[in-house]
């Protein structure tokens, strides 16, 4: 019986989100160990492939976006918890669960600004943010 590689990065989403949420950081031994369960997988059912170009593409879209802003906006975690997304779904669905991501971040830093609960300054944890989208992906992947 092989374990399907998106359940793998499905499930090491949600963890490192909790873990994000609580503590503000994803822990390297979350976002590899699920990156590299997700590839193992992958190769399992003979999608090597599709998990190495879903890494390469999500976590470089991400590590683009930590370039950019100079580590200040978006941390080396969510970084290497994209590239554990890319992983288990590939490049496509990778890419759904990224921008679902952003836009329930989006959504809920412009909730809080406007219930004055935050300032644009505050930082929000983006963790749990990639852990919905994974899951929104998850949904997607069964409709699509």
């Amino acid at each position: 019986m092989s374990v399907m590689p998106e359940l793998v990065s499905t499930a090491g989403a949600i963890l490192a989100g909790c873990v994000d949420a609580r503590t503000g950081r994803i822990p390297n031994v979350i976002s590899r160990g699920t990156a590299i369960a997700a590839i193992v997988a992958a190769a399992h059912t003979g999608d090597a492939t599709a998990a190495l170009w879903g890494t390469v593409l999500a976590g470089g879209a991400v590590f683009a976006l930590y370039a950019l802003t100079f580590g200040t906006g978006i941390g080396l975690g969510d970084v290497k918890l994209a590239a554990a997304i890319g992983a288990g779904y590939g490049a496509y669905a990778a890419t759904i669960a990224l921008g679902a991501a952003f836009v329930l971040g989006g959504a809920y830093g412009a909730w809080l600004l406007l219930m004055r609960g935050a300032r644009r300054t505050d930082a929000i944890r983006f963790g749990p943010f990639l852990a919905a989208g994974t899951v929104v992906a998850a949904a997607a992947a069964r409709v699509l």
